[in-house]
């Protein structure tokens, strides 16, 4: 009964909250992560080290520490170095919206009338959502400034920089952060979705 004219909100709150769960989580956990050293036929070395990761903030070769190797500004690219502030800049914008979001929807709950600025910062929430998932696959496939030449340890699979396109994929692969971006956006855009229809 006390959700009766507000299952819409409710249910728009309920998003927010996992969104921002979801996006505070990703932000500092790795986006990608070593494949580990592979032996080819020819008996050359490859691959990033298992215990590597790349988050938005930067390289760790030993993703259990809590110091960075390498971070974004240190990347000889300009524009995948931008890339990666423009993911930094954006996940605490998106915290911050959802955040608002969900105070929003608890304000509607004791009467403040607040479902136009709902319906806004959830729009603005499936965008900013999306701009750090957008950055990272875009350091997944885009060989920028001629391609990563990344120095990757043979031995240790440590590596000396962040590696972007061709040279992370085939060193990396994608990890918990990444997916749970998406799974945040797709999150959002159905906590709009309800706010809207119902």
């Amino acid at each position: 009964e006390t959700l009766r004219g507000k299952l819409d909100v409710a249910l728009n709150v309920l998003c927010s909250c996992v969104v921002f769960l979801f996006i505070v989580t990703s932000a500092p956990v790795s986006q990608f992560r070593g494949k580990g050293l592979k032996v080819a036929a020819d008996g050359t070395v490859s691959g990033g080290s298992k215990l590597a990761c790349i988050t938005v903030w930067g390289l760790k070769n030993d993703c259990s520490k809590n110091n960075y190797d390498v971070r974004p500004a240190d990347m000889a690219c300009k524009k995948a170095a931008d890339l990666f502030k423009v993911s930094e800049a954006f996940y605490i914008i998106a915290a911050v919206c959802t955040c608002l979001s969900t105070v929003l929807g608890g304000l509607f709950f004791i009467g403040i009338k607040t479902k136009i600025a709902l319906y806004v910062l959830s729009a603005l929430n499936v965008v900013f959502t999306l701009i750090p998932w957008a950055c990272m696959t875009a350091i997944w496939y885009q060989n920028y400034c001629g391609g990563s030449t990344v120095v990757i340890s043979t031995e240790t699979g440590s590596a000396a920089g962040i590696a972007y396109g061709k040279q992370l994929r085939d060193n990396y692969k994608s990890s918990a952060a990444y997916g749970l971006t998406i799974a945040a956006w797709c999150i959002q855009i159905i906590g709009l979705v309800l706010l809207c229809a119902m």
